[in-house]
């Protein structure tokens, strides 16, 4: 250590006397020179102090990011470097790596136009928006092609190369040395050499082909619709074709009558017509073709008749006219009650059938029981009966049949099972009587109301609900059994004299508890709590009420109530608050939160937790920072929303900092400080100034001014940078090629100098052309094919043809309906049909055909008994009458009674009956009725006051039944054993002893009033059916209470607390009990209770917080304070003040934005510590947006959206490209980059006048051989070997040959020709590019490590020997130093050399 300590103030010795020095200077005293020896600053010092006399180091350069130490020696801040790590050079910023990039400060590399940053390398990676396909990208949007393939310097792209003309025999260049046909060409056959020729996919007969599908046809050819050749008949060709050129021949059937024209030929002529078409007639008005013969036609047809002549019809025989178009069928003798459906031939109408030839009768088809047909379906009814159908006579009895039927007029009968009443009712019979109730049918008894049946002839009464523990006594009333009491209408319920507290009553005097309740006395139970009530007492199963100060926390145990409640604490004991970890008290029940290190320029909001105030944001835990919410563009934020600007900006708005370019930018604008960019629409002729720009060129013109052309002599404009040819008299279907000179449009040729017309190769017939190839048709035709128009008929013609403009023509068999309509004709007419085409009928809907013009009825199911006069309608034969669409029954006209027609007016009887006069049957009872008469077969009728016994005999009746009796005779009752009579037909039960309070309901038996109970066989007690609890049964249902209780209901008696229970209730006498969630404040008082407390409010009811003023309920028993207008992107803190999230800072009272703590350069805050960019910027950092050029920028970077500047030592050569710039010019060399030039073969660089001069002229004098190394002197001359160059050693004025690298080594040496080596002694990966000096310093720890060993060791061993000679090295370096200029040789080589290889440059 004390090594290191001598040596450093060896050093510091060192300097400080290096920097005085003993100076002889001459004066003059009084005439007598003098030299008087005094102390100065040395060389590379200048004084700034005379006394005493201090001086400081000089550099000829300004440090800018660092200080002068040394004479010409900069020392950098931290992360900055010199210049090429070179001390004497100026201080700029540090990046790992950033080929290709521009260090703009300490770490933040921003890459060129087309490059993307590498975040490993922190290189710049060049990018081609072309993809370099089979190439390799190498700088940007400059690719390097594979061996075969050639770079197209447009598109970026690499194509192949071929050693035959592709283009100029129609090909191109599919792969290296493999020529392809364009599309539309194919290889020339039997070409030697590579040849296509093009391609016409129909072929091209009568032509040739002079391009892919352009067939160029010959001289009197022309191009059809399929593209062909065809001849030209000049004059056209009427219903031919064109065979040859001139040539027409006619269509088959057609014969030529002209040098182009050919007409249709009808070989039998047109009789009444006129030939249209080969063959092919068209009849004259009121004719139609008919087997080849026009015949007259009648439009509307002639019915039952034929066409005469044009629309005149005659009748065919038998037949007379009814109307211009039909004839009716005549019957001489006419038709009464029908019509003549034939000649000679009557047919009835509907409702009547043939009685003679010419007379129809009324039918009624289903017959007139006891009546006669007086209309179609009418029946009348004979004396003494009436209609009861439309084809039925009953008998009539006036004073109708009750329970019974007519059986002939005046006279009833009885139904079975019943008896007669009186002449006209009949009653049923119940032969066993109906014991409470009456016979509502035969055999059949019903019971009065309130009873049911309980056997065939017996009624019970009915409970119809039942009677629960007792039995039913009269309808709907029931009696308990003894031990009960009636509880509902049907129900009795077991009585417990002295009641059931908490329990119920489950048998006579016997209690049992509810659920949850367990016994503690002979008639009370007790709730139970199975776990205990901690803290508390058991009000009812399950379920604990706390002692006061306390609630339930669970169902067994009650924990303490702080009635305001714990903000972020605890309740520990009744009224009495703790606080959470992290928290501490401020008040009884508030706990606030605690940040250790305090909050600056904040306020803690969690423990540990701080929130900025407004305009800050956080930094660390405990500290905020100030916050510019819009970012600071090209600055930094300064304080709250105040900007401050880099170097080189100035403040143009509250956040927005723009460059300043001093001189102005002519024309354009300041991209950054000294930089211009120029307007749109122009590009950079110098520094300052701008010139316009025309960026697509003028074509036939010039560019005037920006993005404006004007055009040469002869054109105009007709687009923004077109100029056309001008062609005076304009180009009628064409257009001007040149100056004054027409062509035609395709499909056209010329007619004058200034016209073209349109042709139609095939011509057009029946109309002009009206465009290539597209023909018009004259007025009144149509187009029916390319070229070919057909006469038009607007309305069209049905069944015809149109033969001209608006005529029309019928079809052989029909005639002309209407101008555009044409119907067929039968020329015999259609008997009951019509005509369906030419000499054929169709019948209509129900007809059939039964001959070739006549059509008949018919009647699908046949006419049975009948024949069919109508589709679907038949007609009976006489005496019979329709009984369905299809069939016809007999009729017998007077009816046949209980027996049915079977031919005629021929009746027979039913099964069961026998003939009794010609049209009635009887019925037969083959064993007699005793005490009867028969009513229908087998089936007998009781005499009145009896009833069937058998089907044979008959008992007597009691009609309204024997109610505990039975029938002895008709209309008299007996009674059972144990009944006595107390009506006509009712007995009563008797009970010898009486039923005191109660009634007999059996023999012997009683049953009690309602509200008593048996107490004895013939005695009842009053009952109290629900108990009485807490409390004595007193009369029939009414209880009294027990002393401190009273009645809260019928039979319940509650305990009395004569102060009230406010929110709870009485539990005993005087003793009050809390309602589930209030606690006991006051002995007849309870308080809600909420268990969890109400922060920021107070407790409204159990478990239900309200809030204070200003807050809102946020949970069950939290507030949240209300912000009226809301919080963006925070939260609310106290009612109307908001705090915003993390990230954010306050905007207005209401609204926070987020915070981007080092702003969002040419961008806009998204999200806290996320940046949007502007429209025409990208991300190239967390937060920093670099604008975007489209096009790239090459040597220069994006500036703004489209908009690039060149790099320095750049400048403009087209919008998006930088060229090198030497300001001393470069005469005789080429300036290949920033002020290096470099010198033409034959010429060096000389740095004294900065200009390349011969090389024989400029070392012709020289000692070569001294002064040439590394070369050979030939004739007194230095001469270097090939891929060597000349140089000259600016120190010695030596000369000397160094290796040639191209590309240049950057951030490297060349140490051959064609080889570079890095500055770390390692190859660059593409051959020329290594990483800058500053990347080597990025080591791993264990090579630092060994590094730092390795130099201990070393510091150690020299010590010694550095003491000894250290003062010799410090004079040296003053009096001699010895500068390589590695500036200079940068800037002529392009080369970049370390220190260490210094001597490479000497060597």
């Amino acid at each position: 250590m004390w090594i290191c300590r001598i040596t450093i103030y060896s050093l510091l010795l060192g300097l400080v006397a290096a920097q005085i020095c003993n100076v002889i200077v001459t004066r003059k005293n009084k005439g007598t020179t003098v030299n008087v020896q005094t102390k100065d600053c040395c060389k590379g010092y200048k004084k700034v102090r005379s006394s005493p006399i201090r001086c400081i180091a000089h550099c000829t350069v300004d440090c800018l990011s660092g200080f002068c130490t040394k004479p010409n020696v900069c020392t950098c801040r931290k992360g900055y470097v010199n210049f090429n790590n070179d001390p004497s050079h100026r201080c700029v910023p540090y990046c790992r790596g950033c080929s290709r990039g521009t260090c703009q400060s300490p770490g933040r590399c921003i890459c060129s136009a087309r490059h993307l940053l590498d975040k490993k390398t922190n290189n710049c990676i060049p990018q081609c928006a072309s993809g370099c396909p089979n190439g390799t990208c190498i700088t940007p949007n400059q690719c390097s092609c594979n061996k075969g393939y050639k770079l197209n310097a447009t598109t970026q792209v690499c194509l192949p190369t071929c050693k035959d003309n592709c283009k100029a025999a129609n090909g191109f260049c599919a792969a290296p040395n493999r020529c392809e046909c364009n599309q539309g060409f194919i290889p020339k056959p039997k070409s030697k050499s590579f040849e296509c020729q093009p391609k016409c996919k129909n072929g091209c007969s009568n032509g040739v082909c002079r391009a892919p599908d352009k067939c160029e046809c010959n001289k009197f050819y022309k191009k059809d619709i399929d593209g062909n050749c065809a001849p030209v008949c000049e004059d056209g060709c009427v219903n031919g074709n064109c065979t040859a050129p001139d040539v027409c021949q006619c269509l088959p059937g057609y014969t030529k009558i002209g040098h182009n024209v050919c007409l249709a030929v009808c070989p039998d002529g047109c009789q009444n017509g006129v030939c249209v078409a080969p063959n092919e007639c068209s009849c004259n008005a009121g004719y139609t073709k008919l087997e080849g013969v026009c015949t007259p036609v009648c439009k509307d047809g002639c019915v039952n008749g034929f066409c005469a002549s044009p629309e005149k019809c005659s009748c065919n025989d038998g037949y007379e006219m009814d109307s211009e178009n039909g004839c009716s069928p005549i019957c001489p003798g006419g038709c009464k009650n029908g019509f003549c459906v034939a000649p000679g031939k009557c047919s009835c109408y509907e409702g009547y059938s043939m009685e003679t030839e010419n007379s129809c009768t009324p039918i009624c088809s289903r017959g007139c029981e006891n009546g006669f047909c007086d209309a179609p379906e009418k029946c009348s009814c004979y004396d003494g009966y009436a209609m009861d159908g439309e084809n039925r006579c009953s008998p009539i009895c006036p004073g109708g049949c009750k329970n019974g039927f007519c059986v002939a007029p005046g006279k009833c009968s009885c139904y079975e099972g019943y008896s007669m009443e009186t002449e006209n009712s009949c009653k049923p019979i119940c032969s066993e009587g109906c014991e409470n109730g009456f016979c509502d049918a035969p055999e059949k008894c019903s019971c009065y109301d309130g009873y049911e049946m309980d056997g065939e002839n017996r009624c019970s009464p009915l409970c119809s609900g039942g009677c629960k523990n007792g039995f039913c006594v009269a309808p709907g009333k029931c009696s308990c059994y003894e031990g009960y009491s009636m509880e509902t209408e049907n129900s009795c319920t077991p009585i417990c004299s002295r009641g059931c507290e908490n329990g119920f009553c489950d048998a006579p005097e016997k209690c049992s508890c509810y659920d949850g309740y367990a016994m503690d006395g002979e008639n009370r139970c007790s709730p139970i709590c199975p776990g205990g009530c901690k803290n508390g007492f058991c009000v009812a199963p399950g379920k604990c009420s706390c002692y006061e100060g306390y609630s339930m926390e669970t169902e067994n145990s009650c924990k303490p109530i702080c009635s305001e409640g714990c903000e972020n604490g605890f309740c520990d004991a009744p009224e009495k608050c703790s606080c959470y970890d992290g928290y501490e008290m401020d008040g009884e029940n508030r706990c606030s939160p605690v940040c250790s290190g305090g909050c600056k320029n904040g306020f803690c909001v969690a423990p540990g937790k701080c929130s900025c105030y407004e305009g800050y944001s956080m930094e660390t835990e405990n500290s905020c920072t100030p916050i510019c919410s819009r970012g600071c563009e090209n600055g930094f934020c300064d304080a709250p929303e105040k900007c401050s600007c880099y170097d080189g900006y100035a403040m143009d708005g509250e956040n927005r900092c723009s460059p300043i370019c001093p001189g102005g930018c002519k024309n354009g604008f300041c991209v950054a400080p000294g930089k211009c960019f120029c307007y749109e629409g122009y590009s950079m002729e110098t520094e300052n100034s701008c010139k316009p720009i025309c960026s697509e060129g003028c074509e036939n013109g010039f560019c005037d001014a920006p993005e404006k052309c004007s055009c040469y002599d002869g054109y105009e404009m007709d687009g923004e940078n077109r100029c056309s040819p001008l062609c005076s008299g304009g180009c009628k279907n064409g257009f001007c090629v040149a100056p004054g000179k027409c062509s035609c449009y395709e499909g056209y040729s010329m007619e004058t100098e200034n016209s073209c017309t349109p042709i139609c190769s095939t011509g057009c017939v029946n109309g002009f052309c009206d465009a290539p190839e597209k023909c018009s048709c004259y007025d009144g035709y149509a187009m029916d094919g390319e070229n070919r128009c057909s006469p038009v008929c607007p309305g069209g013609c049905k069944n015809g043809f149109c033969v001209a403009p608006g005529n029309c023509s019928c079809y052989e068999g029909y005639s002309m309906e209407t101008e555009n309509s044409c119907k067929p004709i039968c020329s015999e007419g259609c008997e009951n049909g019509f005509c369906d085409a030419p000499e054929k009928c169709s019948c209509y809907d129900g007809y059939e055909m039964d001959g070739e013009n006549r059509c008949s009825p018919v009647c699908p199911g046949g006419c049975k008994n009948g024949f069919c006069v109508a589709p679907g309608k038949c007609s009976c034969y006489e005496g019979y009458s329709m009984e369905t669409e299809n069939s016809c029954k007999p009729i017998c006209s007077e009816g046949c009674e209980n027996g049915f027609c079977d031919a005629p007016e021929k009746c027979s009887c039913y099964d069961g009956y026998e003939m009794d006069s010609e049209n009635r049957c009887s019925p037969v009872c083959p064993g007699g009725c005793k005490n009867g008469f028969c009513v229908a077969p087998g089936n007998c009728s009781c005499y009145e006051g009896y009833s069937m016994e058998t089907e044979n005999s008959c008992k007597p009746i009691c009609s309204e039944g024997c109610e505990n009796g039975f029938c002895d005779a008709p209309e008299k009752c007996s009674c059972y054993d144990g009944y006595e009579m107390d009506g006509e037909n009712r007995c009563s039960p008797v009970c010898p002893g009486g039923c005191k309070n109660g009634f007999c309901v059996a023999p012997g038996k009683c049953s009690c009033y309602e509200g008593y109970s048996m107490e004895t066989e013939n005695s009842c007690t009053p009952i109290c059916s629900t108990g009485c609890v807490n409390g004595f049964c007193d009369a029939p249902e009414k209880c009294s209470c027990y002393d401190g209780y009273a009645m809260d209901g019928e039979n319940r008696c509650s305990p009395v607390c004569p102060g009230g229970c406010k929110n709870g209730f009485c539990v005993a006498p005087g003793k009050c009990s809390c309602d589930e969630g209030y606690s006991m404040e006051t002995e007849n008082s309870c308080t809600p209770i909420c268990s969890r407390g109400c922060e920021n409010g107070f407790c409204d009811a159990p478990e239900k917080c309200s809030c204070y003023d200003g807050y809102a309920m946020a949970s069950e028993n939290r507030c949240s304070a209300v912000c009226s207008g809301g919080c963006k992107n925070g939260f609310c803190v106290a009612p109307g003040k908001c705090s915003c999230y993390e990230g954010y800072s306050m905007e207005t009272e209401n609204s926070c934005t987020p915070n981007c703590s080092r702003g969002c350069e040419n961008g806009f805050c998204d999200a806290p510590e996320k940046c949007s960019c502007n429209d025409g910027y990208a991300m190239d950092s967390g937060n920093r947006c670099s604008p975007v050029c489209s096009g790239g920028c090459k040597n220069g970077f994006c500036v703004a959206p489209g908009k690039c500047s060149c790099n320095e030592g750049y400048r403009n050569e087209t919008e998006i490209s930088c060229v090198p710039f030497c300001k001393d010019g470069c005469v005789n060399g080429l300036c290949v980059s920033p002020d290096v030039c470099k010198c033409d073969d034959g010429y060096i660089f000389v740095e004294e006048s900065k200009s390349c001069q011969l090389e024989k002229k400029l070392h012709g004098h020289s000692d070569c051989d001294q002064n040439c190394r590394n070369g050979t002197c030939v004739e007194g001359i230095c001469t270097c070997s090939e891929e060597y160059k000349l140089h000259r050693n600016e120190d010695d004025n030596n000369l000397i040959c160094l290796p040639i690298c191209e590309p240049e080594c950057l951030n490297g040496f060349c140490e051959f020709p064609g080889s570079c080596v890095c500055w770390d002694g390692e190859s660059p990966i593409d051959g020329y590019l290594c990483q800058s000096m500053d990347s080597l310093g990025s080591l791993t720890r264990q090579e630092k490590n060994l590094r730092h060993l390795k130099w201990v060791f070393i510091t150690i061993g020299a010590m010694a020997f550095i003491l000894a000679i250290i003062v010799a090295m410090l004079m040296t370096y003053i009096f001699k130093k010895r500068s390589y200029h590695v500036d200079k040789n940068e800037r002529e080589f392009g080369v970049y050399f370390s220190p260490k290889r210094a001597d490479i440059i000497r060597a």
